[in-house]
């Protein structure tokens, strides 16, 4: 920054280094865009103002511990640790010192990957490996009677430079031509019949592709792939067959494409398609113990649906699923009651002795395993690596898989192989992808009970290693970070305790919170703010006053002897002009801070635990008596809160006091990465800007029942950690600074143009929208009806089951509602398989849990003469008597059903049939028709309480939003770090306000055309199903909350009804004065809003009830 910008402070180092494009990409940092890239790369990532100053402090303790070293040099650079000179730099060596002049050339070149240092063993020679560790016993291996092993393969090459890709239609019309014609020519194969998919018989166009020019949608018959690209389309629009035609094109011309698709179900049969046309496939999928076991199940699971229950038989893709290792053939000397450890075999970890010159055996070292190249368990990895394989296909999760060790040299993680090797990056169902992707944004860790929790890890790596005196020698920091540590550990007890207390409280005070995000912002909004009132603008602004004032006497307390983050500290707290703001007494504002922070500093030290409530009560006492908490609340109830919202409080700033500390226990070698808990990986973190709203953390608990009907309680620190969603619009430019221009990106789907949505709007204009020709005949009869059902039980009511007030009542509307369509001889879903709206199409009831499937399986069984015929969707198909799998299939055997002419009804859960999933006829009039025509809403879509997608999705499209912003070009380096602090202020105080609500459309004020839209799009998704081939649709609302004002013949609005929101988002979309954004909307929408319009015994609010 001294050198190459000619910063003398490094007050703006948190917005520079911060990753956004916005920033990096402005002509004011060209110098030195390479170098703030690197220095991201290597782990130098400043969250904040507060992170660099514990960064600052860090640095000075490392010199200080280190300065008698023998190889310890001086930095060319002294930092001052007094923010009061924004960390000055003084310079230590003359500018044309050799070893800061390396160091410059180092940032400012390419930095080289880190290199695998392992060898095979040599199958030769014996080999062996321990159980467990260093502690286990020994298991010889003996491979020499083995001849010969393959060759590792050629792994592909990387690419400087990509020249856009262009395809024209009547290249993909000859494409699915010839496969055609391959199909003809094998009498076993059954036709797909792909250029009937593109035009008619009689010639004509099944659908067109469309792209703005101007300011209009015109047809085109090229499609020009480079940078960002977006197509979208409605479902049976044609997407798919084009992204299949245009893949097997691609690859036949031998370009590298990767295709991230929805599942595992959809990436194996994607692979099977594409291998049956000689197209060499990989397949990319996670490699952890848990990512094989869960993808082989649900493999094994479509097999046993097969003839003699998958006795003999095999399905696509089962070879690369292979959860065995080869290597237990060879274990020559087993230790007594030896199994092999097939779910965590030693790949990398077999120790050899080398061989010295003489012929004579030398040390031992580790080694990887001699079979990779030839082990079914490898072999998904091993086609990976391989350079013929010209198409990748997973999810785009898995992409943060390390390339195999046993097959690249270099430390890799694939998404950086796909963006130096690929041609083309396809993501389809690009909005799910991008969901997926915001909730990899949290980091998770378990602070007690369990072997991966916080305390465990400190045990492991600190306290342990400390207390026995091996592992590392005890520096100063090393010191600083033990004391630090055990402040947290005792005050996560203290939470502990609180929470473990109120366990045996059914719905007591703190049930509110069980499950959420919960933050000292949330708690406080519950003492602070009227629950049954929106929040006005002056009362959120009074209460931000409060809660800043709070976290400020706290972290004050925290900082004042082991360190705290050091942001706002009470230093910087005007108590004159808080009293002013707050409209109390200076004096009395003086006089209760002395208070409340004496207390705290008393709890911090007290030794008994008796003595914490009246620590407690102490603090509480202070603070109500300058702000007193909101009339009607129970004072009681404010005891327990606030002692909760101190418990809360403390432990959150005490571990975001730890985090700097923590990135430098990892550069000791003392932590490792796992300290931060599950979240996306420290090279995807690296690669990406940091999140926009820094580590915003709260906790998370729950109570749990084991099958023994004991409770236990479950706590987890939270916290916001990178942003995820970005590598989908980084991706092709992913390595710039490296001189190297990445791969074209095709983002696709059907529902990712919905600007409302936080979670699935991808703010890209469409390059190109599909549209089917002659389907608006089939949308416009579409029907949608809200249908409630009355209470036989309350006279005057509807059944509801979303709101319904506990699991009791929310099972006996289920039983009300089954009753209701499946009752009788001739049951409802029956007369809708054959009246006159569609006839010969089947009724698909939506839920929102496999839970819920279940409950009205088990009471159709009991009371419906027709419960043979309505199939349930289960999570787990091996928990189904077996004398019951013909009426169930898991998520991966639906598609099956649309060759089983043996049912009426399916039940399932909202997302179980989503994204790639189609069930429909497989041959005759209808082929490729939906096979679903009705789709009835049991429940009405809504986030359960422990999902944080909305909040992960707002927090994405705002960093986004940055990332994407165009600065003006004269703005300075000043300038730069104000538009990012101000980014970052607007991001924080909208995620405090949404986090101090709960996710009820009634409560979301502003927010809640976002909230809706989110939830829209799954819904929207569940209709699509029903759409397929440009099929009509009927759909029924049949929970009473859909429209509860409508159902008692009252007008709705947004805030009462999610149809009347639907609609209103839809027609604010259509109304756009963009004519291009209006006609994609139109395009995509309008087969929604139009039965939307018309929804049948809905009272708008333009609706006169009489």
């Amino acid at each position: 920054m001294h050198d190459l910008l000619g910063l003398k402070s490094l007050s703006g180092a948190p917005a520079l280094l911060s990753g956004y494009r916005s920033i990096t990409r402005h002509p004011a940092l060209g110098k030195a865009r390479t170098a703030l890239r690197n220095l991201r790369l290597i782990g130098v990532n400043i969250e904040s103002e507060a992170h660099l100053q514990e960064a600052v402090i860090e640095a000075r303790a490392w010199e200080d511990d280190h300065a008698s070293d023998d190889d310890y040099v001086e930095p060319p650079f002294e930092i001052s640790t007094d923010p009061g000179t924004g960390f000055a730099i003084r310079e230590r060596v003359r500018r044309d010192d050799a070893r800061r002049n390396a160091m410059l050339d180092a940032l400012l070149g390419v930095l080289p990957n880190d290199i695998h240092n392992l060898v095979p063993a040599d199958h030769t020679r014996r080999f062996r490996f321990r159980i467990d560790g260093d502690n286990g016993s020994d298991v010889i291996c003996d491979t020499r009677e083995i001849m010969n092993l393959p060759p590792r393969p050629a792994t592909a090459q990387d690419k400087a430079s990509r020249a856009p890709i262009v395809v024209t239609i009547e290249e993909l019309e000859n494409i699915a031509r010839t496969l055609d014609e391959e199909d003809a020519r094998d009498p076993a194969r059954v036709p797909r019949n792909f250029l009937t998919r593109l035009r008619s018989e009689e010639g004509q166009a099944v659908f067109s592709v469309l792209s703005p020019q101007g300011a209009a949608l015109r047809r085109t018959d090229v499609i020009s792939l480079d940078s960002v690209s977006h197509m979208i389309g409605l479902p049976g629009a044609g997407k798919s067959t084009l992204i299949f035609l245009l893949v097997v094109l691609l690859a036949r011309q031998g370009r590298r494409i990767t295709l991230l698709v929805p599942s595992i179900e959809f990436a194996l049969a994607l692979d099977a398609d594409l291998t049956r046309y000689s197209i060499p496939t990989a397949l990319l999928v996670g490699q952890s113990p848990d990512a094989r076991r869960s993808h082989s199940t649900r493999l094994a699971e479509r097999i046993a649906t097969m003839d003699s229950g998958g006795f003999g038989q095999t399905a696509p893709g089962a070879e690369l699923l292979g959860t065995r290792c080869a290597l237990s053939a060879f274990v020559s000397v087993p230790p007594p009651a030896f199994e092999f450890p097939h779910d965590r075999p030693p790949c990398t970890s077999l120790r050899q002795a080398s061989i010295k010159k003489d012929g004579k055996e030398g040390k031992e070292g580790y080694r990887s395993c001699p079979l990779a190249t030839a082990c079914g368990r490898q072999r998904s990895a091993r086609r990976l690596a391989d350079a013929d394989a010209l198409v990748q296909i997973g999810h785009v999760i898995s992409t943060e898989v390390m390339a195999s060790p046993h097959f690249h040299t270099e430390r890799m993680r694939h998404f950086e192989r796909v963006a130096r090797t690929s041609d083309l990056v396809i993501i389809d169902e690009v909005d799910g992808a991008q969901a997926a992707l915001d909730q990899k944004g949290f980091a998770e860790l378990d602070l007690f009970g369990s072997s991966e929790s916080y305390e465990t890890i400190l045990l492991d790596d600190v306290f342990d290693p400390v207390a026995s005196g091996r592992g590392f020698a005890v520096s100063n920091s090393i010191e600083n970070y033990t004391l630090a540590s055990n402040r947290f550990m005792r005050l996560n007890r203290a939470l502990r305790a609180h929470l473990l207390e109120r366990m045996a409280e059914e719905g007591g005070v703190l049930a509110r919170f069980k499950d959420a995000f919960v933050t000292g912002n949330s708690i406080l909004a519950s003492m602070y703010l009227d629950p049954e009132t929106d929040e006005e603008e002056h009362g959120s602004r009074r209460f931000d006053l409060v809660r800043r004032l709070f976290e400020q006497l706290v972290r004050s307390v925290l900082a004042s002897d082991v360190g705290g983050d050091g942001e706002d500290d009470l230093s910087e707290l005007d108590l004159e002009r808080v009293a002013r703001d707050l409209e109390i007494d200076h004096g009395a504002l003086i006089s209760a801070t002395t208070r409340f922070r004496g207390a705290l500093n008393s709890l911090l030290n007290v030794r008994l635990v008796e003595r914490f409530e009246e620590n407690y009560d102490e603090m509480r006492d202070a603070f109500f008596g300058i702000l007193p908490h909101r009339q009607g609340l129970d004072p009681q109830e404010a005891r327990i809160l606030f002692r909760f919202l101190v418990e809360v409080t403390t432990v959150v700033l005490q571990f975001l006091a730890l985090v700097p500390a923590q990135y430098a226990m990892i550069a000791e070698g003392v932590h490792t990465e796992r300290v931060f808990g599950q979240g996306v990986t420290a090279d995807l973190r690296r690669t990406l800007p940091e999140s926009l709203i820094g580590r915003l953390s709260g906790i998370r608990f729950a109570y749990e029942t084991n099958d023994r009907g004991q409770r236990s309680l479950r706590l987890q620190y939270l916290s916001f950690a990178g942003v995820p969603r970005l590598l989908l619009y980084h991706l092709s430019e992913l390595l710039t600074e490296d001189g190297i221009k990445g791969p074209a990106v095709l983002m696709a789907s059907a529902t990712s143009y919905l600007a409302p949505s936080p979670s699935y709007h991808v703010p890209v204009r469409p390059s190109y929208v599909l549209r089917r020709e002659g389907e608006s005949d089939a949308w416009r009869h579409s029907a949608y009806a809200f249908l409630p059902v009355r209470d036989p039980d309350r006279p005057g009511e509807f059944v509801r089951v979303s709101g319904a007030g506990s699991e009791r009542e929310r099972n006996h509307s289920l039983r009300l509602l089954t009753d209701h369509f499946f009752s009788g001889a001739d049951p409802l879903v029956r007369k809708f398989r054959e009246d006159q709206f569609d006839p010969g199409r089947r009724t698909g009831i939506v839920v929102n849990s496999y839970e819920q499937v279940a409950f009205i399986k088990a009471h159709l069984r009991r009371t419906s003469s027709s419960a043979h015929r309505v199939i349930g969707v289960t999570s787990d198909i091996r928990n189904v008597p077996s004398q019951e799998r013909a009426e169930w299939v898991s998520a991966s055997q639906v598609e099956m059903l649309g060759t089983r002419d043996d049912w009426d009804a399916l039940v399932f859960p909202m997302k179980a049939i989503g994204r790639g999933v189609n069930i429909v006829f497989p041959d005759g009039s209808r082929v490729r028709d939906a096979v679903l025509g009705n789709i009835a809403f049991f429940v009405r879509p809504h986030p359960t309480a422990d999902s944080l997608a909305f909040t992960g999705g707002l927090a994405g499209q705002l960093a986004l939003r940055f990332d994407q912003r165009v600065i003006p070009p004269n703005a300075d380096l000043a300038g730069l770090a104000r538009e990012w602090r101000s980014a970052r202020d607007e991001a924080l105080d909208a995620l405090r306000w949404l986090l101090r609500r709960p996710q009820q459309m009634s409560r979301l004020g502003r927010m809640i055309r976002p909230f809706v839209a989110d939830g829209m799009v799954d819904l929207l998704q569940t209709i699509g199903r029903a759409m397929r081939n440009g099929c009509k649709t009927r759909v029924f609302f049949v929970d009473a909350s859909f429209a509860p004002q409508s159902a008692k013949n009252r007008r709705d609005t947004q805030r009462t009804s999610m149809i009347v929101a639907m609609r209103d988002v839809l027609e604010d979309l259509l109304s756009c004065p963009d004519p291009v954004e209006r006609e994609i909307y139109r395009l995509l929408y309008e087969p929604f809003l139009h039965p939307l319009r018309h929804c049948a015994h809905v009272i708008f609010p333009e609706m006169d009830p009489e």
